[in-house]
């Protein structure tokens, strides 16, 4: 079974963004478990978080290619256990 992570990425307020997402990470055959989005107080940039299923290379992969997309400011990823870690610590 592929490993579990969390994607985090931060766009501007396009309507396409989402669909681009999606299609990136159909590309490299993640399987995408969870999806939520929230918007800024100005409503001007998305922040999207996805909990996907892959292994670390097509993860890594889909990570750097969403990175060059026009509209997309930031996005990480981390393991589960990296996500598990971060929330006990602090």
């Amino acid at each position: 079974m592929n490993a579990q992570y969390t994607v985090t990425a931060l766009t501007e307020h396009e309507n396409s963004s989402l669909l681009r997402l999606i299609a990136a990470m159909g590309r490299h055959r993640i399987r995408i478990e969870r999806y939520s989005c929230t918007t800024s107080n100005s409503g001007a940039t998305y922040k999207h978080v996805l909990t996907v299923r892959a292994r670390a290379e097509s993860i890594r992969r889909a990570a750097k290619q969403i990175g060059g997309y026009v509209g997309v400011l930031g996005i990480c990823y981390r393991s589960l256990e990296e996500t598990v870690n971060s929330e006990m610590a602090g």
